[in-house]
């Protein structure tokens, strides 16, 4: 079991987000959250990303705490609507390159197979050609696939995406599914927030949704024809 939720409850003050969630996951599971504004999908992800703490109820993240250093090395994260902070100058590589520090420490330079692996990750969401480019000279969606790639390098046993689509070019899309289909297939557990089903129709495995009342599982067709509702 890579993700477990026991009757977790938080609340932001007075107004609660999850009211006793109970959800697993296990390895090699692309999983899809959805629901409609307010319904705490965002929430799950900061929680499993040890980024919050529920108020009550149990939660495990790749055998341990979410709030562990070391569990949370293995988890790649990019919540919604991340943008780099700072105008220093820095190309993409390096913001990719990035994304290995985390286990191989702050002060040890990247090697060869390092460099490779950044490679590799650009590759895989359709960012190669832009490499050397100034981070902050690109567009949106050209800075959201950077950190796509940045939280893919490390090949983390635990994806968590917010909205991982949101103003990337629709040509480039289905590359970015079809990568996360393979890192799960590979035996990552993938969980996406979205409000596309069609670009994640095809590749997932289970659709939960959120809203009012107990969490449950939507088909894919019902999941397909709900569209933008959710």
């Amino acid at each position: 079991m890579t993700l477990e939720l026991r009757d977790v409850h938080f609340a932001y003050g007075a107004e609660p987000i999850l009211d006793g969630v109970n959800l697993s996951l296990s390895a090699g599971q692309f999983v899809v959250l959805a629901g409609p504004n307010g319904s705490g999908k965002s929430t799950i992800l900061r929680i499993c990303a040890g980024l919050l703490s529920p108020q009550a109820g149990r939660v495990q993240v790749l055998g341990g705490s979410p709030a562990d250093p070391a569990v949370r090395r293995r988890i790649g994260y990019v919540p919604q609507g991340l943008r780099p902070p700072g105008t220093i100058p820095v190309s993409v590589q390096e913001v990719v390159g990035a994304g290995l520090v985390p286990a191989r420490g702050l002060f040890r330079p990247l090697g060869r197979a390092d460099w490779s692996r950044v490679r590799v990750a650009l590759d895989s969401v359709g960012m190669s050609r832009l490499a050397s480019e100034c981070l902050f000279e690109l567009s949106g969606g050209e800075q959201q696939r950077a950190m796509l790639a940045r939280a893919l390098v490390g090949d983390p046993e635990l994806i968590l995406l917010d909205e991982p689509t949101t103003g990337i070019d629709q040509r480039f899309r289905p590359v970015i599914a079809e990568e996360l289909r393979a890192r799960a297939a590979a035996g990552a557990t993938v969980v996406v927030v979205t409000h596309d089903p069609e670009d994640f129709h095809h590749v997932v495995d289970r659709i939960v949704l959120l809203g009012e009342g107990p969490i449950r599982e939507l088909g894919h067709d019902e999941f397909h024809a709900a569209g933008r509702s959710l």
